[in-house]
């Protein structure tokens, strides 16, 4: 059944042919914002239609007409109820019952004004809490080493509430740290059977102090619960209590400490004690430079996917080099397709503060994003143009490059493939240029494994993979 949204930004109408799943993000045609799609019960209030209003009563056509004398009768019974109204007892009962209607209409006039003032009070005060509260990726990101430039994120509950889905993608990573820390937990605390019923999110970080893994659990543990992590040992010399504990694929200690009932977080102790010390209380002084919020835009488009990764190009950080161009007198056309692939990213990002790329799990598609974070919204929106007018852009209309072809078709399922060419796109908006396409969620089952990797694996503009 159709529906129809309102985008938050711009409040345009968005006409879907079916109502999104709750949560699934939706992308405004007309100013690019994505956002979540509203509970279903919402959406069909906002679209069912109104009553329509019962059209006043004509009093006219049940007029008499007029007949000779009848003018001098009128002024004659006018005359005849001013009298009536002067007399002590006399009938004047009609303006006080008109003056009782008219008392009982203000109180309900009241009632409704104040009925109103209240909802938009509530509703205000909803939207305030919803715009204002942190959302736990960036939240997550708080205990990440101050100077990370490089995150990334799986939402493994969303990932989870598609069970074929998940099962494809949860294989790329069965056999990582976190995976067995989620193990190792789940047995320390008691409160799930594994690391599946125990990891809601999962945030990887690394930067020139080392790295660091949040995890965010699906329910509350206690976190003193810790000690019963294989070689725990207490410590609380930094001012808050952690725990120095077996690593949890081998290889040495890990320091963990669980600042909440829904977070723990471990690093090894290479991590400068200055540094893990800001860690422990989520750089409550400081969180103006955890890489959440040094992020920006981009950070807020890239963190809404169910798997994403994004890199920072700060400071001494510049975003990579061109690869060699071919020997002296080849042509272009005789690189082969990973470096022509390397030389498009390149261009693209050249200048840029940032990048990152992600992956949306829907009902109907899964949706593939690639964000730029150009230096100006100028640079966005001429590399969009660019990218808008070149052969890969015009879709299956178009002759798609070298690099495209192996890297998509070499997925081993050409249903897919075609659907990413057809659907691709690319837009900017502000400082943000992006490059999207999408996938029917029932045509990826085969072809899981490798989207997970293209959509979350480091990039050709990444210096180093996040930490495992």
């Amino acid at each position: 059944m159709a529906v129809e949204l309102r985008c938050p930004d711009c409040r345009a109408k968005l006409r879907l042919p079916e109502a999104p799943d709750a949560g699934t993000e939706v992308e405004c045609p007309k100013c690019g914002t994505v956002f979540p799609a509203p509970e279903p019960e919402a959406a069909a209030d906002e679209d069912a239609p109104k009553k329509k209003k019962k059209p006043a009563r004509d009093d006219a056509d049940d007029e008499k007409p007029k007949k000779d004398g009848d003018d001098a009768d009128d002024k004659k019974e006018k005359k005849d109820k001013k009298t009536k109204a002067k007399g002590a007892g006399g009938e004047g009962t009609p303006k006080r019952r008109k003056a009782k209607k008219n008392e009982t209409s203000n109180v309900a006039l009241f009632g409704v004004i104040g009925a109103g003032v209240l909802m938009i009070v509530v509703v205000a005060g909803v939207l305030i809490w919803l715009l204002g509260r942190t959302p736990k990726s960036i939240e997550m990101m708080t205990y990440l080493p101050e100077d990370c430039y490089t995150v990334e994120g799986l939402n493994l509950g969303h990932a989870q509430k598609y069970p074929k889905f998940y099962e494809g993608v949860s294989a790329t990573f069965k056999d990582t740290e976190f995976k067995a820390a989620g193990d190792a937990i789940a047995k320390a605390t008691g409160a799930a059977a594994g690391a599946d019923a125990l990891i809601d999110y999962v945030v990887f970080g690394s930067g020139k102090s080392g790295s660091s893994t949040v995890i965010r659990t699906k329910m509350d543990i206690d976190g003193g619960a810790l000690a019963k992590l294989p070689g725990a040992q207490l410590k609380n010399d930094l001012g808050r209590p952690y725990y120095l504990a077996d690593g949890f694929k081998g290889g040495g200690k890990l320091r963990v400490f669980a600042p909440t009932a829904r977070l723990v977080v471990y690093c090894p102790p290479e991590v400068s004690e200055a540094v893990f010390k800001k860690m422990l209380d989520g750089h409550a002084a400081s969180k103006d430079k955890t890489i959440g919020v040094r992020a920006g835009d981009l950070g807020k488009r890239v963190t809404k996917g169910t798997f994403w990764y994004m890199t920072l190009y700060e400071g001494d950080r510049k975003p990579p080099a061109p690869p060699q161009p071919p020997a002296a007198g080849a042509a272009p056309s005789n690189e082969d397709a990973g470096a022509l692939l390397a030389r498009t990213i390149t261009e693209t990002v050249a200048g840029a503060k940032g990048m990152g790329h992600k992956a949306s799990i829907g009902s109907r598609e899964v949706r593939f994003e690639w964000v730029v974070w150009a230096a100006n919204s100028e640079k966005a929106s001429s590399t969009s143009k660019k990218h808008q007018e070149s052969e890969l852009g015009k879709g299956d209309d178009g002759t798609p490059p070298r690099w495209w072809k192996e890297k998509v078709e070499g997925m081993g399922n050409k249903k897919v493939a075609a659907q990413m060419l057809a659907n691709i796109g690319c837009g900017s908006s502000g400082e943000l240029f992006y490059a999207k396409s999408a996938v029917d969620t029932t045509e990826l089952k085969e072809a899981v494994p490798s989207m997970a990797t293209l959509a979350t694996g480091p990039s050709l503009a990444a210096p180093a993979p996040p930490p495992k």
